[in-house]
């Protein structure tokens, strides 16, 4: 672990171990998705062997931890699996939530075997990690080339100005920037989570939502 004082003596935030494997097209990706979810401290990809295929970390945590737990919960994934076929369990294990005592965990099925897991602080919440673990596994899925199952996947991750009243008034989304109209604000969303339709200047329209700490999402459903 390394740590730093200020000039005045105070001691700062531990900073980051170095990695210790290279970084890949997903690590862009686990890093903006660790950054976005409430408590989160690591995130990892692993294969269905166990195997890390990458990951992120925001603090002094170490990477060969972080491997481990991954790959625990791949034999977990295979043991609950197991048991909800041998009880006739019907349907697939999409995603699973486990609090302990020092850390959480939420562990997220992908394609072709694969599995997001990711380390949270101890009493992080759970509200705000949905529409951010969606968006990971889109960005995720159009990297690798997986099809996703209908219904997942339809968060984006975007940024968002805003005008006078708070409101959205430019979009940025990839390779898309623009200016957008508000058609009228969204209902049934957690407190302290705002949403707005807008329009396009194309004329498609979309959802755009604003999470706690003013991270924003967009759905897929561009006219």
């Amino acid at each position: 672990m390394t740590s730093r004082s200020d000039p005045n003596g105070r001691p700062s935030r531990p900073t980051a171990r170095p990695r210790d494997q290279d970084a890949s097209a997903f690590t862009t990706i686990l890093t903006d998705f660790v950054r976005r979810v409430p408590g989160a401290f690591a995130a990892a990809l692993v294969d269905g062997e166990g195997e890390c295929v990458d990951y992120a970390i925001r603090t002094d945590a170490d990477p060969y931890d972080v491997k481990i737990a991954a790959a625990y919960w791949i034999i977990a994934l295979f043991d609950i699996a197991a048991s909800r076929k041998a009880f006739g369990s019907m349907g697939s294990i999409q995603t699973i939530i486990c609090r302990f005592d020092k850390r959480s965990y939420i562990i997220r099925t992908l394609p072709q075997g694969y599995a997001l897991v990711v380390l949270l602080r101890k009493r992080a919440g759970f509200v705000s990690f949905v529409r951010a673990i969606d968006a990971c596994e889109r960005a995720m899925a159009r990297e690798a080339a997986w099809t996703l199952e209908r219904g997942r996947g339809i968060w984006i991750a975007v940024d968002v100005e805003v005008d006078e009243r708070k409101r959205p008034s430019w979009l940025s989304m990839g390779s898309l920037s623009c200016s957008v109209e508000v058609l009228g604000a969204l209902t049934q969303l957690h407190r302290r989570e705002r949403g707005w339709r807008v329009r396009l200047p194309s004329g498609g329209e979309l959802n755009i939502v604003r999470e706690v700490g003013n991270r924003w999402y967009a759905d897929e459903n561009v006219g």
